[in-house]
């Protein structure tokens, strides 16, 4: 797969409103979803490559993480549909192809494909596949279930994030009419590149074809 090395995602797209509301409105007094901090200490299960991931833990009894159709496929456009039953309340993440390349913290530049959904009713609100190219930007600039969704994760891999209204948009919602107040999003992550810093490591910052 042959990474394009895009610029920040498009203004529209939700994780680059976020990052441009907090330059704009630095120092203003934002809805808490814009302003939460990190929260230090939160446990972690090991990935499938070893590495620390972030928390996988099961959801609600009786619901199920969205099936994503093309799960294994980078080459192919992975399909969400809508989760079922009540969502999780914690950020739940699953490897659906384990990378072997650089690893991306929280905190990372990185290159990705991504597809966003909604929980409830499967409808996308964002993609980067059919652009044309990849997105690049720093994940500490994006909601905070993104980036520690991504934490952890190595180039070459897909991952599946879902991310809960508290470390997403929350009561404030993020794009009315389709990310509604305490929405829970749906990401599925190609990570293609790591951009510098000890973690991309020589000759492993980008994904092979």
């Amino acid at each position: 797969m042959a990474v394009q090395r895009a610029t920040a995602p498009r203004a529209t797209t939700p994780l680059a409103r976020v990052a441009h509301r907090r330059r704009l409105l630095a120092g203003v007094v934002l809805p808490a979803v814009l302003v939460v901090p990190v929260l230090a200490g939160c446990a972690a299960s090991d990935a499938p490559d070893g590495t620390s991931a972030a928390p996988a833990q099961a959801v609600t009894a009786g619901s199920r993480l969205p099936v994503v159709q093309n799960a294994t496929d980078l080459t192919r456009k992975p399909l969400s549909a809508a989760g079922s039953g009540t969502a999780p309340t914690t950020l739940v993440t699953d490897d659906l192809v384990t990378g072997h390349g650089a690893r991306a913290s929280a905190t990372s530049t990185v290159v990705v494909q991504y597809s966003g959904v909604l929980w409830r009713n499967g409808q996308e609100f964002d993609t980067t596949w059919g652009t044309g190219q990849a997105a690049t930007f720093p994940l500490d600039s994006t909601i905070p279930g993104f980036g520690r969704g991504i934490d952890g994760m190595r180039v070459g891999g897909r991952r599946q994030i879902v991310i809960p209204p508290d470390l997403g948009y929350g009561p404030a919602g993020g794009q009315p009419p389709t990310i509604l107040a305490d929405d829970t999003l749906v990401f599925v992550v190609d990570l293609l590149a790591v951009q510098g810093g000890a973690g991309a490591g020589a000759g492993g910052a980008t994904v092979q074809p």
